[in-house]
């Protein structure tokens, strides 16, 4: 059964299902690419991994998590994943070093209604793991799109 995540609860390692219609209804922003013909941001209900959050600005950064790789994709390896919800722990996840989305707190936890994890019990990756969310975050700095209303 679903549980919406709590703002008390959003943190660098949380993996959450957004739903990015709800993310652009209320302010969201992405560095994904976009051209005339094509906006590569993802659309629809989505996971996403929180790898930063800034309490001044009560925001998150958080990038997109897919199933199969593609060009400028990295891996999460299955030894830094926690919690259960739907075999999380071993079913392939990559991250797109190219899409990072800003995401207000009160945003995430608004969109975060179709979580399968439970409070308590929520998926994680390399939770506590400073350098590793870095590592992640610092891709949004090398993208050469600037961040835009998703």
């Amino acid at each position: 059964m679903p549980h919406a995540v709590a703002p008390s609860e959003i943190r660098p390692g949380l993996v959450v299902r957004l739903d990015t219609s709800l993310l652009r209804e209320q302010g969201a922003e992405t560095n994904a690419q976009r051209t005339e013909a094509e906006d590569r941001a993802v659309t629809g209900v989505h996971d996403f991994l929180v790898v930063a959050v800034d309490t001044r600005s009560a925001s998150c950064i958080a990038v997109p998590l897919f199933p199969k790789t593609a060009p400028g994709s990295s891996p999460l390896h299955e030894r830094h994943r926690a919690g259960e919800a739907e075999g999380w722990a071993s079913v392939p996840a990559f991250y797109s070093r190219w899409q990072h989305w800003r995401i207000p707190l009160a945003a995430l936890a608004t969109a975060s209604a179709a979580d399968p994890g439970a409070p308590g019990a929520r998926r994680s990756y390399a939770a506590g793991d400073a350098d590793t969310m870095q590592e992640i975050a610092n891709w949004a700095w090398r993208n050469r799109n600037a961040y835009r209303r998703a």
